[in-house]
């Protein structure tokens, strides 16, 4: 009969530290250790850029979040002044069952699939890609974020460049504009607040607040129903720690149940057979020249003396010739591969 030994649940801290830092050099590629256990480094490339992501891992780390840092420092919504990654998806909902490699995997495909430009060394507004040149308030903008998701600022760009009114005087960009007059077309060049309200009444942006708003509809919605949810997710948490507790009592008492079986196994053993057998049967041969010994020095008369030392050689002679057989036993089914 084989006998599996369950896994353990409950892992220390080490192990649990040592699992999530496999992970980071499973699911990413160019991992670099710069302090063992705590630091690593890992290279990758975006657009036409060479990025580096810094993974450092605190004291307290799986239960504290790991800290993230791309260098150089890059405009993007997870990303603050710093470099640091504070508001990637995995980071704000990272745990203790977390896998740090997929949550920085996730982060290198979001700047992989859309390149962040890089900021500017001299510390201004403007920040610089491969292909253009952004300005930090264009950021904002509903195109912009079209690259890079986040809930806030949804609605247009509430102010508009200068140079900017150039541009609406083609009426390839704005068929609207082919409606209207000269002196209307300057006087919408001349102001801003008037390029502001015939933007606003333009067809694709208008499109675009609709689908905008709509999209804020559904994720209210969705909240709700995850907030509608939590409830259900309680039990379902009370019922997994449950059977948790369950598991890892039946593991203690199988482990038990295995060593009171290894030890009866040892126990009762044909070699340990043997070899008790070979002690009693000794122990008898003693105690009948003991026996002997006390008769020939007068200490016990002849019906006592015959009596005991009749048992005593019986004891030997049984235990001796079981010994035997079962060592023939033995060697047979040693010989036969046993």
């Amino acid at each position: 009969m084989v006998y599996v030994m369950l896994p353990r649940i409950h892992r220390s801290e080490a192990e649990l530290r040592k699992q999530q830092i496999n992970t980071l050099k499973i699911f990413n590629a160019n991992v670099t250790e710069l302090t063992e256990g705590i630091e690593y480094q890992i290279d990758f490339h975006a657009g036409d850029n060479d990025f580096k992501l810094i993974v450092s891992l605190g004291n307290e780390f799986p239960n504290d979040k790991p800290l993230l840092k791309i260098i150089p420092i890059v405009v993007h919504p997870w990303v603050n002044h710093e470099g640091d990654i504070t508001t990637a998806p995995g980071l704000l909902n990272f745990t203790l069952h977390s896998d740090l490699g997929r949550v920085v995997q996730a982060v290198i495909r979001e700047f992989e699939r859309n390149p962040p430009p890089i900021t500017s060394e001299h510390g201004g507004n403007t920040v610089t890609s491969p292909s253009t040149s952004v300005k930090e308030s264009e950021i904002t903008s509903p195109g912009y974020l079209m690259n890079f998701p986040t809930s806030s600022n949804f609605s247009p760009p509430s102010q508009m460049i200068a140079s900017s009114s150039m541009s609406l005087l083609q009426g390839n960009y704005f068929p609207e504009l082919n409606k209207l007059t000269i002196k209307e077309l300057k006087s919408l060049n001349e102001s801003i607040d008037k390029q502001e309200d015939f933007i606003l009444e333009l067809t694709q942006p208008k499109e675009q607040n609709r689908l905008i708003d709509e999209l804020i509809l559904h994720v209210e919605d969705l909240a709700d129903s995850n907030l509608s949810k939590q409830e259900q997710l309680e039990m379902l948490r009370k019922g997994i720690e449950y059977r948790i507790e369950e598991a890892t009592d039946q593991t203690f008492k199988t482990e038990k149940l295995h060593n009171d079986y290894k030890n009866l196994c040892e126990k009762f053993s044909p070699k340990n057979i043997q070899e008790h057998l070979r002690l009693a049967s000794r122990k008898a041969d003693e105690d009948s020249e003991q026996l002997a010994e006390q008769f020939l020095n007068g200490e016990m008369d002849v019906d006592r003396f015959l009596s005991l030392y009749i048992r005593n050689r019986t004891k030997y002679q049984t235990r001796k010739i079981k010994e035997e057989k079962l060592s023939q036993q033995i060697d047979s089914l040693e010989k036969a591969g046993f």
